[in-house]
């Protein structure tokens, strides 16, 4: 979700290298807004994005319209829908209730003037309404949904101004439609955007924060997720801005998710930066990406010409001798760490307002929509089709869909999926967990099995070939996986999987009990520890898998028959090749003739 702005940015052709492909503006009727914010989504569920979009009107009024695509670029404001009209905020898209459709959660400074936050719950039928759920009354800030702690279920975060202070709370969703504030503390500020990402690939979601703060700081700072308990911050160092924004996407499609940072710096810079993720948790800028610095500014990752790599959007201004000189443009990657300006013509000027990539028209490129003021003053939404000649195609799914259960979690692992334009290490990953009741546990936000994108973004797993889900309750469960290419289009969902937690669907299971006690020791343990079983009759096939707080395997022990009584095997810390896995908290479980028994947990230390 792209961050509101709440001071002046504005789009401007500018001339540049000549591209053949262009947008087209379309007449979609769309009310025209500034101070204003846009989101895509599919809420209905008929396989096409539709439209919400927030902010003042021409006569200064607050509202909040919802659009329904309803296709030949034709979009119907839905009628009914009572949603309250903000600006100076934010939107964004998520299945909170997991119920299957898209919630939208909002906030901003109401028609009095007030800060204020509210969810509203999808109740089909073109309906939508107040969850009745209370959360910081907030403006000039950021929401978003994202599952922090890998339960499978969409928390909330809120950041802005409550109208006393600067506010940042992180709410735990519950699983019931309810959530409760968590004890982890992240900066506040305003005029900010929160992104999240998993920018170490390790199974959890990390997040980049820009904005200003309460003490007047400028920040721009990596947090990293300690497996949804605490954050941490990193040691990289990056340019401080606020009135910008901040974007996730893999450029150069390493297989690492990068950075782009644009808005304002002290003290007088306005910056597009480029921060080449370098695959060891450290990141360097690219000097050389040849982006212009923009503040008031709206810059997104979109492959714009279907070429399999990202290009970037940006609306903003910069100041040359003295004068503000506005631009807007799509800046081509050219595969070699620079980027182009392809010098398009955006019709219609704006400002005070924000810009989303997505395919509205599922034709296989990336359409734009813009709002704000024009340069005398009205206000706008525009609708821009992209009018490429060479559509994208949709990737393969991914194969060979595997589980290993922990206690109450599960590791689920895929093969790389492929695509004809992005390559596989570009490519990100969006799962489900469904019980055999038929509730979503963990939501792909995508229709299945035909893999249809209800939001423009990157996968739930982002860029890795396997995640952890954990706190399960004992049952029958159902699973599948998609491949999304760089475009956010979706690959049919792979043949559905199942698993079971617990002890629901094993008969007998006292019949198989082969062991009396598992233990380790020493532990913690600097160079080897020894993992003791003892089995009260023999067994064909006994081993012991150790993972990583991920969930990975990272070591396999046994694997023969072994007869009745002690048995003990040494562990010393490296990996099914022989390295060194480094230091920090490792599970191993105990199966006996296929049959997981128990799983304990030791502490490795360097």
């Amino acid at each position: 979700m792209r961050k509101i702005m709440s001071i002046l940015f504005i789009f401007l052709f500018e001339c540049g290298i000549a591209y053949s492909q262009g947008f087209t503006q379309i007449n979609a009727g769309l009310t025209g807004l500034h101070w204003s914010d846009v989101a895509w989504g599919d809420y209905d569920g008929d396989s096409d994005l539709d439209v919400i979009i927030s902010g003042l009107d021409s006569n200064d009024n607050p509202v909040t319209k919802l659009y329904k695509n309803e296709g030949a670029d034709t979009f119907t404001q839905v009628a009914g829908v009572s949603i309250t009209g903000v600006y100076i905020g934010d939107m964004a898209w998520g299945d909170y209730d997991a119920d299957g459709d898209l919630d939208v959660l909002l906030l901003g400074y109401d028609a009095s003037g007030f800060e204020t936050t509210i969810l509203y719950e999808n109740a089909g039928d073109d309906r939508f309404i107040d969850s009745g759920i209370n959360f910081p009354q907030v403006a000039d800030g950021s929401t978003s949904f994202v599952d922090y702690n890998n339960d499978g279920y969409l928390d909330i975060l809120l950041v802005g101004f409550d109208g006393n202070e600067y506010i940042t709370g992180l709410y735990k969703n519950n699983g019931d439609a309810t959530f409760s504030l968590s004890n982890i503390n992240l900066p506040s500020s305003i005029k900010c955007a929160y992104e999240w990402a998993d920018y170490d690939n390790d199974g959890d979601l990390d997040v980049f924060l820009t904005g200003f703060d309460s003490s007047g700081n400028l920040l721009s700072t990596l947090y990293e997720n300690n497996e949804g308990h605490t954050f941490t911050e990193t040691a990289n160092t990056f340019t401080g801005a606020w009135l910008g924004d901040a974007a996730w996407g893999d450029y150069d499609n390493d297989g690492y998710l990068d950075i782009l940072l644009s808005g304002f710096a002290m003290p007088n810079d306005r910056i597009a930066k480029l921060y080449k993720n370098n695959g060891d948790g450290t990141f360097t800028e690219n000097t050389s990406a040849g982006l212009t610095g923009v503040s008031h500014s709206s810059t997104i990752w979109g492959d714009y010409d279907n070429d399999g790599d990202l290009d970037v959007f940006i609306g903003g201004t910069f100041e040359a001798v003295g004068s503000w000189t506005r631009v807007t443009d799509v800046f081509i990657n050219n595969a070699d760490n620079t980027f182009t300006a392809a010098g398009l013509n955006f019709t219609i000027d704006s400002y005070w307002g924000e810009s989303a990539w997505g395919d509205y028209d599922a034709d296989g490129d990336m359409d734009l929509i813009c709002c704000g003021f024009d340069d005398v003053g009205g206000s706008n939404t525009i609708i821009y089709r992209n009018d490429a000649s060479t559509p994208n195609t949709i990737p393969n799914a991914p194969q060979n869909l595997d589980v290993s259960i922990i206690e109450n979690s599960v590791l689920l692992s895929w093969d790389a999926g492929s695509d004809n334009e992005t390559p596989s290490a570009g490519l990100t990953y969006n799962g489900y967990i469904r019980t055999e009741e038929g509730e979503i546990v963990w939501n792909a936000l995508s229709t299945t099995p035909d893999g249809q994108r209800l939001i423009p973004a990157l996968g739930n797993a982002q860029q890795n070939t396997n995640w952890l889900i954990k706190d399960l309750a004992d049952g029958n469960y159902f699973w599948s996986v998609q491949t999304l290419d760089n475009n956010f289009a979706g690959s049919l969902f792979g043949d559905e999987e199942s698993f079971t937690i617990g002890t629901i669907g094993v008969e007998n299971r006292d019949e198989w009990e082969n062991f009396e006690k598992l233990s380790n020791y020493p532990n913690p343990f600097h160079i080897n520890t020894t993992i003791e079983f003892y089995l009260k009759e023999s067994a064909g096939h006994v081993e012991i898998e150790i993972y990583n707080v991920t969930g990975q395997l990272v070591r396999s022990l046994g694997d023969q028959k072994k007869t009745s009584g002690r048995h003990a095997l040494v562990w010393d810390g490296t990996n099914n090749w022989g390295q060194p896995v480094g230091s920090g908290q490792y599970y191993y479980a105990l199966s006996v003739d296929h049959q997981l028994h128990s799983v304990n947990t030791c502490l490795l230390l360097k």
